[in-house]
């Protein structure tokens, strides 16, 4: 089957693997007004997939069932809803009732990371929901919701349901979260147009290897405390959950967290004149051009990318090391985490490569990197740039504050 995906990037290998005995056109990240234009006229699949949550852009996807019908009458639309759960059963309904009068009926409630799911997408594939199997799934699981509050009835003295609360009131944190602060369009210290600008991209190539973030923000707040004019950019996801916890409902234009500047992703190309250095936390590293992240990484004058010597992960290092991509060797590779004794290993193989590997350590705080991390971050932007941000300067207000 020729397939057309539309779902954030996070979900894009999981079809890649999944879908290997089918014909995947093409991934559409984000819905714009001509979705139904390149769906029909530059696609024309056999099969739609949506993943509930896909980005979009003044679109409306349920407002566009009729003309999709219209346009590609043959077309099936399978909807990955995800998890359904009590919190979840009514929004479950209000898709089912929007996709139903358009004879769109496989509206699939599976979470997109649980156990198994890469196997039962061949099997959604090869065998369509009805809409007597929807109805069926909605009755069943009325059943088993009764016979669940019973059984939890029954229970219920013996099981801990204490709740856990991670708000940030609750939490220990070592910087002042009254530094919070949300805006709307660029403040004084971000109308001014930078005469030299530098972008740094930072990924991963294992989607279970965490650090990039942290790394972003790390160098962020060196760079700031250098007295540079400088934005982390967060994937929109991850900046999303960021504000969420600092108690921003949204901020779309950027917001400001212990004085550093800070963007969802979506917004570099706008937002990137305005800052000489814009550090990029772009995810999951690229592999061919086709990749959400690819531009970004391919435009970047000081690409890092964090990576372990764990020996699940040495094969696909390895392949990514030896993949064809025209910026391999200038990739500054991270490590962490990883002992001395295995980073020195396998750093005399790095360095046959020509490829140019660095270890960084755990930091008490993104906003206090610890003095080897520094050192690490110094080291690699010195290589590009005269620039010193190892020691600590004499810090004003002024600004955006």
């Amino acid at each position: 089957m020729n397939i057309v995906i539309a779902a954030d990037k996070k979900y894009t290998k999981i079809f890649k693997d999944s879908l290997t005995q089918h014909n995947i056109l093409g991934f559409e990240n984000e819905l714009k007004s001509n979705f139904v234009s390149r769906i029909a006229d530059h696609y024309n699949p056999h099969v739609l997939i949506v993943v509930n949550g896909v980005r979009s852009r003044k679109f409306d996807f349920f407002a566009a069932l009729p003309e999709l019908r219209k346009q590609c009458p043959t077309m099936r639309i399978i909807y990955f809803f995800g998890r359904l759960t009590d919190e979840t059963e009514q929004s479950y309904l209000d898709v089912c009732g929007k996709m139903f009068p358009y004879g769109y009926y496989e509206i699939v409630p599976y979470d997109m990371y649980e156990r198994g799911f890469r196997s039962k997408i061949a099997e959604i594939l090869e065998k369509p929901l009805t809409g007597e199997d929807v109805k069926k799934l909605i009755a069943n699981r009325q059943e088993e919701k009764i016979h669940t509050e019973i059984l939890m009835q029954s229970i219920e003295k013996i099981i801990d349901t204490t709740p856990v609360s991670f708000a940030k009131d609750e939490v220990e944190a070592s910087y002042d979260d009254t530094q919070v602060e949300r805006f709307d369009e660029p403040q004084e210290l971000l109308t001014e147009k930078q005469g030299e600008h530098i972008t740094m991209a930072i990924g991963t190539i294992s989607e279970k290897q965490a650090g990039c973030t942290q790394t972003a923000l790390e160098i962020g707040i060196l760079l700031m405390k250098s007295k540079q004019s400088v934005a982390v950019f967060l994937e929109d996801e991850t900046y999303e959950n960021y504000i969420s916890y600092h108690g921003i409902e949204s901020a779309p234009n950027g917001c400001q967290v212990n004085d550093l500047t800070l963007f969802p992703l979506s917004v570099y190309k706008e937002k990137k004149m305005y800052v000489r250095f814009a550090v990029l936390d772009v995810g999951y590293a690229p592999i061919i051009p086709e990749d959400a992240a690819y531009p970004f990484f391919e435009s970047a004058e000081i690409k890092i990318c964090i990576c372990s010597f764990n020996e699940w992960d040495i094969s696909k290092l390895a392949d990514y090391l030896n993949s064809p991509l025209p910026y391999i060797k200038e990739i500054n590779y991270i490590f962490f985490p990883v002992s001395e004794k295995n980073f020195v290993k396998f750093q005399k193989q790095m360095d046959k490569g020509h490829c140019k590997s660095f270890r960084i350590r755990n930091s008490p705080d993104y906003t206090e990197p610890c003095e080897w991390n520094v050192g690490i971050y110094n080291k690699i932007l010195n290589t590009y740039i005269d620039l010193d941000i190892s020691k600590p300067k004499k810090r004003f207000l002024f600004g955006l504050l």
